[in-house]
Order: C-alpha cells, then structure tokens, then sequence
C-alpha cells in the first residue's frame, strides 16, 4: 500500500470542507473519501478530522499534518512540471558513449556545436574501446560503427566512419603505395591488435603489422612517424592531410566505410535525445567521406 494513500483525499476534504465535495473534486464517492482518511488516521494513529453532523474541523494533529502535507502537494506538482520539461523543451543530461578510436576526436567536435546550441543540456561524453563491453542502459545513447551486435536495439544509421590507407609524404616516396589489397603483405602496416586491415566488400587481409594499437589516436602517431601504413579514419588525420604532414591512396578500392548508429535507450524518448539525433542526421547527411574532403573538414570542425 502507498505511503501516499489518503492523503490526497484528507487534503480535498480540508480544502472542500466536506466529505461529499471532495468525492466530487476528484471523481469518487463520499463513502470511498471517508474510509480512505479513515485508513489514514488509523495508520498515523491519531485523528484528523473532528466530524458532527453540523461541521468539520482540524485537530492540533490535522492541522500540522495539513500543513506540512500541503506542502509536498506543491513540491510534487512543482517536481512533475519541470519533468514534464523532458517531453516539451531539450534539457536535462545526455550521457553518451563513444568509441576512443573516432569520438574521441571528430564526435566530441560535433558534441560541443551541439552542447553550445543547446545550454539546457549537459553533455556527459564517456569513451569506450570495446563495444562488448557496452551496458546500453547505462547510457542515453551509444555510437556504434559496422554490424549492430543485437537487432533489438533501437538505432538509426546517420553516417559513414570512413577509413583510408595513409602514410607520411616521406614512405610513400621511399616504399610507395600498394597496388591492392593484397600488396599490403610487403608493407610495413600498422594495425588494430587483430593484425588485419579491411576494405569495402568484405575483404580483410591479415599482415605482419609493425605496430599493433587498439587505439586510433596510438596508430596515428605512429603513422606521423613514418612507421608505415595505416587504415585510419579520414576525420582522425583531416589535419594532417590538409597540412600535407600525411597523405591517403585515392583508390575507390582502398577505402572503408562502416555505418555509423545512434543507438538509444528503450521507453519514451526524450526532446534532447531526439534533437541530438536529428543534429547527427542532419549534420553528417550520410556522406562517404574522403581524403580530398580533408581542407573543408578541417574549416568545418
């Protein structure tokens, strides 16, 4: 049984004045009002309420009991309204999960336009490097890349993590770039700790790799050193590329592109995370991005 239960129901009856009045104001009958203050005053275990059959009137203990209990009656409406902010206006917090490997750069970039068009919200960024290891309901959103681990996820694609092979000006000169795929087995590669490279078409090569990372950030300092090729995201080294300290293979099939998921918590969805995925939507617009796109990317982010 409710804490609450009789309350409601003691405070109509005191702003009535009468029993029969307060079954009207909230839609039950007189008899239904009687016995819930009834159970009220015999939980508390005092009286309330002095009843004759001419008036109605507050004991010492029914007036400290309404006083205080209309109190919380306001904070309570107070409290629903400024949740009820949550379905009408973007507040409130938005904890959102990103890879280290690509959120740590070109999303968080993306994340502070968004947080300065919308100061209502607080934007609380948590990097991630496995995806296994994501609870989704610690989260209000999660940006996952590739094949979605369960159908059941709620999610929306809203772009590409577009990766490309690139190295320093100084490599390509001295070793050149490979003519496929499968060329990459005479390279010095750098990797993910898996030691493969993919590509559009399901094509994965395995190689030797020079250097093995599973962080994105790890793997391109070691490419500014000319430690050799890497697969890396194009907005990861946008700098370089526009700053010509790095520079990719324009080959169509050098390229790889994972989708890219807004996936969100199951329920009712609040204005803040539906404005944050139409911003990703309407911000990315699907676009394969590519090494040449690197100067405008850097103006734009």
């Amino acid at each position: 049984m409710s804490s609450w239960r009789g309350i409601e129901e003691f405070l109509a009856v005191v702003d009535q004045g009468s029993f029969t009045a307060a079954g009207d104001q909230l839609g039950v009958s007189k008899s239904y009002i009687s016995k819930t203050v009834h159970e009220l005053e015999e939980r508390l275990g005092v009286q309330l309420l002095v009843r004759t059959t001419r008036r109605l009137s507050l004991t010492g203990a029914g007036e400290s009991f309404h006083r205080e209990c209309a109190q919380l009656q306001q904070r309570l409406s107070e409290v629903e309204k400024q949740v009820g902010l949550y379905s009408t206006h973007p507040v409130g917090r938005l904890r959102i999960g990103l890879s280290d490997i690509f959120g740590s750069d070109y999303m968080s970039a993306l994340l502070a336009e968004f947080s300065a068009d919308h100061p209502g919200i607080m934007i609380e960024p948590i990097a991630y490097l496995n995806e296994n290891e994501i609870v989704q309901e610690s989260f209000d959103i999660v940006i996952r890349y590739g094949a979605l681990p369960n159908s059941s996820l709620r999610a929306r694609t809203f772009g590409y993590l577009a990766y490309c092979l690139c190295a320093t000006p100084a490599y390509v000169a001295a070793h050149g770039w490979p003519k496929s795929p499968e060329d990459l087995q005479e390279h010095d590669c750098l990797t993910d700790r898996s030691g493969s490279i993919s590509f559009n078409g399901d094509i994965c090569i395995r190689v030797q790799p020079k250097w093995a990372s599973n962080s994105g950030i790890a793997l391109r300092s070691a490419a500014r050193k000319g430690l050799g090729i890497a697969s890396l995201p194009v907005m990861v080294i946008r700098q370089d590329l526009a700053e010509g300290r790095m520079v990719a293979l324009e080959e169509e099939w050098s390229f790889y592109d994972r989708e890219c998921w807004v996936v969100y918590s199951p329920g009712i969805m609040s204005v803040a995370t539906r404005a944050f995925i139409d911003y990703l939507v309407r911000k990315t617009g699907r676009t394969k991005i590519r090494p040449s796109m690197a100067a405008s990317l850097v103006a734009r982010y």
